[in-house]
């Protein structure tokens, strides 16, 4: 955007800016800085908006009153722009790194891109219903922030009606189930006996059974799972250690399906114990390949794909309830949070505080029994 910044030049303030790749001297034609500063504000606002007065007419002292008249005759359009040009005024303030606007931020973008509404329009909004409760309300809380940060900047002089809207409940039935111990082992056999291979597949389930059961044993994310690689081990402490995970290159686009290595989602290295049966895993484990459980073709696990040619076949042809395999930690974490309590789920899971583990895990301990005052 052009500097439009007022400069003193023989007892009047005029600014000099690039029109057309022309270089242009504007004279606000008055003396006084405050005068000529509000003016200069008024053709960055304009120019921001897509109303900049080419003729530059508008910009000079003695058309102010008649400036005002105009301003509030127009006070509607001004004071409801387009949301698109808000929210893009408000991204470009974050300073955000590209892997960020290229996530959320991107797709609410893109939302609204869709839509067009002006700033004080909402119906667009609470209407969309392919969104889930979690992302409606993600989105509506970013573009209340958005435009309250537009008032404070001058910007925008209405409402923020999305500041107003209700967080939508989530509709969906809670789907942390733990697998039962019979389900585990029934999946597990599956796959070492290959059970449910495709005749016309050229890979077999049992590469996964490795990979399955460290998910199993150790409650990881997937995408840490996958992100294992050979100097996460250290066999002489007998530790685990979670430092990294597997997911888009979003630096390079919103839309890529390249991984690369990240942090955790916590952004915090963790350690988890290293058992006699997890050892026995790992050691089984290619020590040529640079994860410890690569896919078919060397590289990472594409969960994507497992999930779909893999995972759930299994599942439905074992009669087991669909569950998404992710509900291996939920599983993993219920188990330690009923064994072990809250503090030792908490640690595994990676929590900085216990009321994670405690609204989402503790339901699945065993029924309390409550003490008898009465001897046996």
């Amino acid at each position: 955007m052009p500097n439009f910044t007022p400069k003193l030049d023989k007892g009047s303030y005029r600014c000099q800016f690039l029109l057309d790749g022309k270089r242009k001297s504007h004279y606000f034609g008055t003396s006084d800085l405050t005068t000529a500063q509000l003016l200069a504000d008024q053709m960055s606002l304009d120019w921001r908006f897509g109303r900049f007065d080419i003729s530059l007419q508008s910009y000079k002292a003695q058309s102010i009153q008649q400036h005002n008249e105009t301003s509030q005759e127009k006070a509607p359009e001004r004071e409801n722009p387009k949301l698109l040009a808000l929210w893009d005024e408000w991204v470009n303030s974050l300073q955000l790194s590209e892997a960020t606007k290229n996530n959320h931020y991107f797709y609410t973008r893109q939302m609204i891109l869709r839509a067009n509404p002006l700033a004080d329009e909402v119906e667009w909004f609470i209407q969309e219903a392919k969104l889930s409760a979690k992302t409606w309300n993600a989105r509506k809380s970013m573009i209340a922030k958005c435009l309250d940060w537009c008032k404070s900047e001058g910007l925008y002089f209405g409402k923020n009606l999305f500041s107003r809207l209700k967080s939508r409940k989530s509709q969906k039935q809670d789907n942390i189930q733990p697998f039962s111990r019979r389900e585990i082992q029934a999946i597990l056999t599956a796959l070492e006996e290959n059970r449910f291979v495709n005749p016309n597949s050229r890979y077999t389930h049992s590469h996964y059974v490795p990979f399955v059961r460290l998910l199993f044993i150790t409650g990881v994310r997937l995408n840490e799972a996958t992100a294992l690689t050979w100097d996460c081990i250290d066999f002489q402490n007998k530790l685990i250690v979670i430092k990294q995970a597997l997911g888009k290159d979003l630096e390079s686009g919103p839309y890529t399906t390249r991984k690369v290595l990240k942090g955790t989602k916590t952004h915090e290295i963790r350690y988890i114990p290293l058992n006699d049966e997890l050892i026995e895993i790992i050691e089984g484990q290619n020590k040529e390949t640079r994860f410890i459980f690569p896919g078919h073709h060397g590289g990472y696990i594409d969960t994507k794909n497992f999930r779909k040619s893999v995972w759930k076949p299994v599942l439905e042809k074992l009669g087991v309830k669909y569950r998404y395999p992710y509900q291996s930690r939920h599983t993993v974490l219920s188990e330690v949070t009923k064994t072990q309590g809250l503090m030792a789920a908490s640690k595994l899971a990676g929590h900085k505080s216990l009321d994670m583990v405690s609204r989402h895990y503790a339901r699945y301990t065993d029924e309390i029994e409550l003490p008898s005052l009465t001897d046996d």
